[in-house]
């Protein structure tokens, strides 16, 4: 058996997930990764990544996405992602909006203009501003028509949608 370090936020996150009193992380780990416990170390690799078959499974394997941060942030690392994974086509976001508002810009200025109380973010490295101050839902419309303009795949698609809450 091998011993790994990490760190005190990753470790309370896998310690939340215990199921019965006095679980070994090891039981834990498998079952959040999906790895039988007969697998051996190539058979694990592949089963989380066989459960998680997308363009975007490792982003949203980070634990950003499994712990509590605000679907904004969210939302911020996964257009970050596709515009690295995209960077030639991201630009094709700015046709995405609302009926009044633009949606992404090139300046906070451009979505300032486009309403009240828009609260642009930068999408950070990337040139890109993106309308933050709506409801979940309609961000969650966001990151699918994002993906869905990009050429992402159904199942990218879904699992991106899916941790924005």
């Amino acid at each position: 058996m091998k011993t790994i370090e990490v760190e005190d936020d990753i470790y309370g996150y896998i310690a939340a997930q215990t199921k019965e009193i006095g679980e070994p992380a090891t039981s834990i780990l498998r079952r959040l990764l999906g790895v039988p416990a007969s697998a051996q170390p190539a058979q694990a690799a592949k089963a989380v990544f066989a459960a998680q078959p997308h363009e975007l499974a490792l982003l949203l394997a980070e634990p950003m996405f499994t712990s509590s941060t605000t679907a904004v942030a969210r939302m911020l690392r996964i257009f970050k992602e596709v515009h690295t994974q995209k960077k030639q086509d991201f630009e094709k976001v700015l046709q995405i909006q609302g009926r009044n508002r633009a949606y992404f810009a090139q300046s906070e200025q451009e979505i300032l203009k486009s309403g009240k109380s828009t609260q642009p973010r930068e999408i950070e490295g990337t040139g890109f501003w993106v309308m933050t101050n709506s409801p979940t839902q309609q961000k969650q419309q966001m990151v699918r028509e994002v993906l869905e303009v990009l050429g992402y795949s159904q199942a990218a698609v879904k699992a991106a949608v899916a941790v924005i809450q």
